[in-house]
């Protein structure tokens, strides 16, 4: 089902729309300004979703951030938090599948060895994405960050905006 067309405030709908890689292809790249950097962000979207399959059996992925919206400011890239369908089998992933799957995520205020340095912050896919794990019950508390409209002086207060869900 096509993502639908954008509002006049330049967002999609309020709620979330289910979407598969092409229906996003044609609303946020093809259909929106800035096509030459959305493609190179649409690659690593693709990229990490094909990733994730890998490690999480099945699942729900929420695109969110700026890319979302039909703005020229694309802000810090693509957004995505995973919802997966069985925390079980997250639990029973062996040590490099597990490895795997953290490495999937943005990690913040990380400390590394060999040589010992402070980041500030971790990204998936070059830094192109930032990848979230939605824990049980915490789903309306991502649906509210996705649906919020941020600007340079912070959230927008009365405006709200859809977001695509991808479910393999």
């Amino acid at each position: 089902m096509p993502l639908p067309h954008w509002t006049a405030a330049h967002l999609l709908p309020q709620g979330r729309h289910p979407a598969d890689l092409a229906d996003i292809y044609e609303r946020l790249v093809y259909d929106a300004p800035q096509p030459h950097q959305r493609e190179v962000l649409f690659s690593a979207l693709s990229s990490y979703l094909a990733a994730v399959s890998q490690v999480m059996p099945s699942g729900r992925a929420w695109i969110g951030g700026n890319w979302t919206m039909r703005t020229e400011d694309l802000g810090g890239g693509v957004d995505v938090v995973l919802i997966p369908d069985d925390w079980g089998s997250l639990k029973r992933l062996n040590d490099r599948a597990q490895a795997g799957l953290y490495g999937l995520l943005t990690l913040r205020g990380v400390i590394v060895e060999r040589p010992v340095m402070y980041l500030e912050q971790v990204q998936p896919v070059g830094g192109l994405l930032d990848g979230y794990l939605c824990y049980p019950g915490d789903e309306q508390t991502w649906a509210n960050a996705w649906s919020s409209v941020r600007g340079p002086g912070g959230v927008a207060q009365g405006v709200s905006k859809g977001y695509p869900e991808v479910m393999w």
